[in-house]
């Protein structure tokens, strides 16, 4: 007899604990999971509108990088020029850049 008490509060505690399990569970109102919904959605745009920026600051990135590639290009080309000049060819320039920018001061 102790053993049918014992297996019936233990039933009782089961089907009360089943019953605050199933009304805490459905406690939360659903508009809350609209607004949720609603916050994912305008949180998915804003990572679609910053994967947006990313892309276009790749490119400008990769434009700048061969812009960068070129001008060393053209100043390693015009570094070369000037290394095989000779010393007269050098001295010529300064005089007449001397002379021609000298008189304006």
């Amino acid at each position: 007899m102790k053993q049918y008490i014992g297996y019936i509060i233990g039933l009782i505690a089961l089907i009360i604990f089943i019953w605050f399990y199933i009304k805490m569970a459905n406690f939360e109102p659903i508009e809350k999971d609209d607004l949720i919904l609603k916050k994912i959605t305008e949180l998915e745009l804003k990572i679609d509108s910053i994967k947006d920026k990313k892309d276009s600051i790749r490119l400008v990135i990769d434009s700048t990088h061969v812009k960068i590639i070129s001008n060393e290009k053209h100043y390693q080309e015009r570094v070369n020029i000037i290394m095989r000049q000779s010393a007269d060819s050098d001295f010529i320039f300064f005089k007449n850049y001397v002379n021609e920018y000298g008189k304006k001061y």
